[in-house]
């Protein structure tokens, strides 16, 4: 079968892995050079329990995905010679305050109600393990199967997998319309003419709602990265002032990151920016000596729900996979194995209900 697939990011290109795999002939629709969007630009945290999300079922399929992760990587690292700094590394969510403090302690009574791992750090005991440590922090939460990725290095996997396994990329490409016939899409017109497939799959990030009324809006995010050694910190810290995530080589450390709800508005600025480095003197105020790597931006691709958009849609043969807001490098391995699931096998996951695009068909009605 021949599919086609809108956008080249992460979830894009692990979709068409998945449906090489099972024999199908895929082409990739990219608007820039596949995997330079938001997968690029985004800091690689494999978090559920530091995210705070609420028991239920995203959290299922977030945790899900996280248990995937070291065989998704480890099959795709063989496959393409490549390290993508997969890091089991634990992430840590310091309480900059008596609230933050309770607030965190009751997540972590949840999760470990579930069976899941967590535990508190005090005060003391991280003073003794870090060259400083801002003010303000009373302790912590740490949840060691949290984990990240260099999504970067992920991408450049990503990429190289479809470029040595005949994935066709039609990358700097525009893909302009659905071709629709009798309820059914048949075909896909482009900036450099026209893609007949069996079936395509919309997986365009923030630009998804061009193709499909899936109710995705870009938040922006704007992050950087600073030099670092590993006398500095030892894992993910994710904090409500800053997130700061050292790469498993300790040759980078990723700060982040702002949301502005302020539409496509290209470029950083200052206010972000000083709101990423307050964060990160906050958190561990001997790293504002370090130098400074690199500024960055990108667009998350949200919904009014904050859940993401993933299964069938009205068209016959036109499926969608986006909307994935925080979680889009996380949700990954469960999304391509829930769309190539449901195209090739015949199998409906029982997480589709719950994300399927009908949900907002009462709020269209509405408008109607």
């Amino acid at each position: 079968m021949k599919g086609v697939i809108i956008g080249g990011g992460i979830i894009g290109l692990s979709i068409a892995r998945e449906l090489q795999k099972a024999g199908h002939n895929i082409t990739v629709v990219e608007m820039y050079r596949v995997g330079r969007g938001a997968s690029w630009t985004a800091g690689g945290m494999l978090a559920p329990q530091a995210e705070g999300l609420e028991p239920g079922t995203f959290l299922d399929m977030c945790l899900e995905s996280r248990d995937m992760y070291e065989t998704f990587v480890k099959a795709l690292e063989k496959e393409t010679e490549t390290d993508v700094g997969y890091w089991k590394c634990g992430i840590f969510c310091p309480a900059y305050s008596e609230e933050e403090e309770h607030q965190l302690l009751a997540r972590m009574k949840q999760y470990t109600d579930m069976g899941l791992s967590g535990n508190w750090i005090d005060r003391k005991s991280l003073e003794g393990r870090y060259l400083s440590l801002g003010k303000d922090i009373r302790g912590g939460v740490l949840y060691p199967d949290d984990a990240q990725v260099d999504n970067r290095l992920l991408m450049i996997a990503l990429e190289k997998y479809a470029r040595h396994r005949g994935i066709n990329l039609m990358e700097f490409t525009q893909a302009e319309e659905l071709i629709v016939q009798s309820g059914r899409f048949t075909g896909l017109k482009t900036s450099k003419g026209t893609v007949e497939a069996d079936y395509c799959i919309v997986a365009a990030g923030a630009w998804s709602e061009k193709f499909v009324r899936a109710h995705i809006f870009p938040i922006k995010g704007e992050m950087a990265a600073i030099d670092v050694d590993k006398k500095d910190i030892d894992r993910v810290f994710f904090g409500s002032r800053a997130y700061l995530i050292p790469r498993k080589d300790y040759k980078r450390l990723v700060i982040g990151a702002t949301e502005e709800m302020v539409g496509f508005v290209d470029g950083n600025t200052v206010k972000g920016i000083l709101q990423l480095f307050t964060g990160l003197k906050e958190t561990l105020p001997h790293l504002a000596n370090r130098n400074i790597q690199e500024i960055w931006y990108g667009y998350r691709p949200a919904t009014p729900d904050l859940l993401p958009v993933i299964g069938k849609t009205e068209v016959e043969n036109l499926y969608v996979a986006t909307g994935h807001h925080r979680n889009g490098i996380l949700l990954a391995p469960v999304t391509a194995k829930i769309i190539k699931e449901l195209i090739v096998d015949g199998i409906e996951s029982h997480y589709l209900e719950e994300f399927s695009i009908s949900r907002f068909r009462k709020e269209d009605d509405g408008q109607n």
